[in-house]
């Protein structure tokens, strides 16, 4: 009798309000509102396009309401997977300068807070994917500005987490390195 393969070891994200996803809806609501009444009150279009046009904002709503609640924080083999919104980033624990890793609060520590978007998603409250950290490369999933986890990689990038329980991902982390360094 074979037993099943037991999952990877999971850290839950921070958990992100409900209510901010209003940031993303509310634009929405409000474009299908004005493409509605343009739509009608033109003599050139034909209600018939809003048949199109609203499915597929529609679509797009919901396909970034799903991409928000896609987040995952794993450790796979010798690997860390952050699975953030529409991004994906393996890690190689042994790539991680773990000596360095601080676990830090965004309103007091600003040094290690993401100043530009390279390709993201983002809404206030939520920061997912691609960043600059000063001259630095950062892969972002921040659900929680007070207490974060900062993880410098040996390739001068940055991997910037809200793990519900950072410390306990900081100690797996330390703990699944040890055995590297004693080979």
């Amino acid at each position: 009798m074979s037993r099943a393969p037991t999952p990877p070891p999971a850290f839950s994200v921070a958990p992100v309000p409900i209510w901010r996803l209003l940031w993303l809806w509310v634009p929405m609501a409000g474009a299908m509102a004005v493409v509605t009444v343009t739509t009608l009150q033109s003599s050139q279009r034909s209600p018939l396009e809003l048949g199109y046009t609203l499915p597929f904002v529609l679509l797009v709503t919901g396909v970034l309401t799903w991409a928000f609640f896609r987040r995952r924080i794993s450790l796979e083999g010798d690997d860390l997977v952050v699975v953030s919104t529409f991004y994906r980033r393996r890690v190689p624990v042994a790539l991680l300068q773990l000596d360095k890793a601080r676990i830090v609060d965004l309103a007091e520590h600003h040094e290690f807070k993401p100043s530009h978007k390279i390709n993201g998603y983002a809404m206030p409250g939520f920061q997912s994917g691609h960043y600059r950290l000063g001259g630095r490369k950062a892969f972002c999933l921040i659900t929680d500005a007070s207490r974060m986890l900062y993880l410098p990689l040996r390739d001068d990038s940055v991997l910037l987490l809200s793990p519900e329980q950072p410390r306990a991902l900081l100690e797996a982390l330390q703990a699944l390195a040890v055995p590297a360094r004693a080979h």
